[in-house]
């Protein structure tokens, strides 16, 4: 979910500037971010491997590291 015309290009751009170097799924409708409650981009969606939400919002560098270290864990 992107709230520009080119979510696609500006999505890349976000992931290439903060080395984000993992799956980055984009939401084009924003179905799926009105089903997890988001309202704001972006937003971080940390996503186990059964497709279960795990944490939402998650933004401060240091609570991103904690919560994808639980995740890994």
């Amino acid at each position: 979910m992107w709230e520009s015309r080119d979510a696609r290009r500006e999505a890349s751009h976000f992931a290439s500037v903060w080395g984000i170097e993992g799956t980055v799924l984009l939401d084009e409708t924003g179905t799926y971010a009105a089903r997890v409650g988001i309202r704001g981009v972006p937003t971080n969606v940390l996503v186990d491997e059964r497709n279960i939400v795990r944490a939402v919002g998650v933004t401060a560098p240091a609570d991103l590291h904690v919560a994808v270290d639980r995740l890994l864990a």
